[in-house]
């Protein structure tokens, strides 16, 4: 398996994390996709699976729990990351609406069509289909309305910097606004509830950290985390990854 990763454009790097290209030319694999906090549009270059499926372009929603995968033998994906809560750059739907699924692009973009993949998986190399998303993003995207999840983008950066102890009550005061006014527009706009983001966050801030300290017991990495115990600490790694947390 070759994952390539592609800053996009200048104009859209408040916009998207990144553009990234996994190929698969060898055997089939099985994978797990965890949550990381993110949506995507998700582009399978697959001719055989296109002969058989209608959903190669998809929305994925921003996940809560991993996700099983199967690369095929000699397949292309290509993904766009977007920042958290700037997918309504393009797309004013409810963030919430898609939590864990995927739903057809064609639904929300009428663009992504049979003809625009079929253009795409015609580019003769990845560089050319990373400027076609490029295109096809800068001309989607509500220029005047950026500025508009400017108070959820900014929560999003509290739970980032606050990540092992999280107060709901004092970041909706930070932000002169109700708990429960911030808790319905932060759904909305970022697609999952406050906590659960605080979740996925921190489940990838001590993904990392395991891996820095691997002779670390799982008690102090629970503690220096945010965790209440080792078992606090196991339950979530296992619900976000299936994992044990020995097993990351």
């Amino acid at each position: 398996m070759n994952y390539k990763e592609y800053i996009p454009s200048k104009n859209l790097n408040s916009i998207v994390d990144i553009i990234w290209i996994a190929t698969n030319n060898g055997k089939e694999i099985e994978s797990k996709i965890l949550p990381d906090g993110c949506v995507d549009i998700i582009f399978d270059l697959d001719k055989q699976m296109h002969l058989n499926s209608g959903n190669e372009i998809r929305i994925s929603g921003m996940m809560t729990k991993f996700k099983k995968v199967t690369s095929r033998k000699n397949s292309e994906t290509l993904g766009i990351r977007f920042k958290p809560g700037q997918f309504n750059a393009i797309s004013n739907i409810p963030l919430s609406e898609i939590k864990n699924i995927a739903i057809n692009a064609s639904n929300l973009f009428p663009k992504l069509n049979n003809s625009f993949w079929d253009e795409l998986i015609e580019k003769k190399n990845q560089w050319e289909k990373v400027q076609l998303i490029n295109r096809f993003l800068i001309a989607e995207i509500n220029w005047s309305g950026l500025t508009v999840s400017k108070l959820e983008h900014s929560v999003c950066e509290s739970i980032h910097l606050n990540y092992r102890e999280l107060d709901l009550n004092k970041v909706a005061k930070n932000h002169c606004i109700s708990l429960r006014q911030l808790e319905r527009r932060f759904k909305t706009t970022i697609g999952v509830t406050m906590k659960e983001y605080h979740s996925i966050i921190r489940f990838n801030k001590v993904k990392d950290y395991i891996t820095e300290n691997p002779n670390m017991s799982l008690l102090n990495i629970a503690f220096d985390n945010g965790y209440f115990d080792h078992s606090h600490l196991s339950k979530e790694i296992k619900k976000m990854s299936g994992l044990n947390p020995s097993e990351l």
